[in-house]
């Protein structure tokens, strides 16, 4: 596990702001990325056809990400890749479950004996890219994660809580394939523009001590 963090200085006086969070990135090697892209690709027209999700107000939504409602990602809530049971589906699941023990351990926390998992594709054509958002700030979010399936030349951009606006204090994780990488699901994060000439393809999935409907499943 390779860990990039946000630490604050130490506060002076009772208003100064405090943070301190952690970014872990994982080798996943034994997915056969060439079969899982066939998957995706084989699946997308239908992942296309399903719902979009809405936010709280019932607006529909992409998660914030500017990829369109008619995206991939805007169809998250409508179905669960890890669903999917194929071989390197199945891997990635047991990559996520084994990753978030070490994430915790790491972190000092205990991995509770129920996590639950939602998991979808974001799919990119030459010079989109991911916009600013987060995945939850609600009172129970987790963590949240993203795993590199063919990313050519882009990276993750994630920000301080605190200092976003005025010269923002950011990571910058360049996107490698093969690579897991697990984060507080209250972080924004949004990715540099892809120009390259092949789609860049991801897998995002949000962790959760709770199950948030029938689509999400035990890591």
């Amino acid at each position: 596990m390779k860990i990039n963090g946000f630490v604050s200085l130490p506060p002076k006086t009772p208003y100064a702001p405090t943070w301190d969070f952690t970014i872990g990135t994982f080798d996943c090697k034994d997915i056969n990325l060439k079969n899982l892209i066939q998957t995706i690709k084989q699946k997308e027209e239908e992942i296309k056809k399903l719902p979009c999700s809405c936010d709280i107000y019932g607006n529909l939504t992409d998660g914030y990400t500017g990829l369109g409602v008619d995206s991939t990602t805007a169809k998250f809530t409508s179905y669960n890749l890890l669903k999917w049971n194929t071989t390197e589906t199945n891997i990635l699941r047991k990559h996520i479950k084994k990753n978030l023990i070490e994430y915790n351990k790491t972190c000092g926390n205990e991995t509770p004996d129920e996590v639950w998992v939602q998991c979808w594709v974001n799919i990119l054509s030459n010079g989109q890219s991911i916009k600013p958002h987060s995945h939850s700030t609600s009172p129970e979010c987790y963590l949240s994660g993203h795993f590199n399936v063919q990313t050519e030349n882009t990276s993750t951009i994630y920000m301080s809580p605190i200092n976003q606006l005025n010269d923002p204090d950011v990571i910058a994780i360049e996107n490698k394939e093969n690579e897991m990488t697990l984060f507080p699901s209250y972080i924004f994060h949004y990715t540099t523009p892809h120009y390259s000439q092949k789609e860049r393809i991801t897998i995002a999935f949000d962790l959760s001590l709770i199950k948030r409907s029938e689509n999400w499943i035990r890591v």
